[in-house]
């Protein structure tokens, strides 16, 4: 064989090796399709939704993330406590405060450390998974969420972020409204990209039980964060993610 060859050969090896480092491993099947619920959490929610919300998802046996203001996670700690060891926990800054409405790094910073920190006390957990209200961001977004030990970022519609070797680096993904598609929508739906369908608190519980059992019926896994981007991003006071 000549050298050319074997070289060439290497570093398709190496390239390929890569590559499957740094994509999880259940992503490579391209006939079946991976759904994050996403659920925002603001100050006025009710423990009742909470705790119909986590029985649900425990029923079904699917993952999901729930992201938490830092006030709402000091107004309804047991909110945050209600959701099971399969579910991601993110902050969203402590006031739900659109970040580029903010000019000053330190307090732009602040509102990011002090949303998580509320969040992990209300929660007895480390979470370093992060959203930023209304997908409000600006170049200091990186340096702020390394600064807050933060290492996923889910703040835009079409990528997601995870921190790797120094620095964060995006992947794609499909982002959807849940209020303003059906069931059924969502049942028909298929892209080789992962797909979070986003919710706030006002969703009701018999729509995501519907949403659930409508799309169960095909090839679709529910996966959190943590298995989307192969870091464990919320962990518990038992030490296990």
């Amino acid at each position: 064989m000549k050298l050319v060859h074997v070289s060439a050969i290497a570093t398709g090896i190496v390239l390929v090796l890569g590559a499957f480092m740094v994509i999880p491993i259940y992503l490579h099947s391209t006939s079946s399709q991976y759904f994050l619920l996403s659920f925002s959490v603001l100050d006025n929610v009710e423990q009742k939704w909470c705790d119909e919300l986590s029985s649900t998802l425990q029923k079904h046996k699917v993952q999901a993330i729930i992201y938490f203001s830092g006030k709402a996670a000091e107004k309804n700690p047991d909110c945050v406590k209600s959701f099971q060891s399969n579910i991601d926990i993110g902050s969203q800054t402590y006031h739900y405060t659109a970040l580029t409405t903010i000019s000053d790094y330190s307090q732009q910073l602040e509102e990011i450390t002090e949303g998580k920190k509320a969040v992990d006390k209300a929660g007895n957990l480390n979470s370093r998974l992060f959203k930023a209200p209304y997908g409000s961001t600006d170049a200091n977004i990186y340096s702020l969420l390394q600064r807050s030990d933060i290492i996923a970022d889910f703040s835009y519609d079409n990528q997601y972020n995870k921190y790797h070797n120094g620095q964060f680096i995006n992947f794609d993904l499909d982002s959807y409204d849940g209020a303003n598609n059906t069931p059924e929508f969502f049942k028909n739906l298929l892209t080789e990209k992962p797909v979070v369908i986003n919710f706030d608190d006002s969703i009701s519980i018999e729509y995501v039980n519907d949403l659930i059992s409508k799309t169960k019926s095909r090839n679709t896994f529910f996966i959190d964060a943590s298995q989307l981007t192969g870091l464990s991003l919320t962990i518990r006071d038992d030490g296990m993610a």
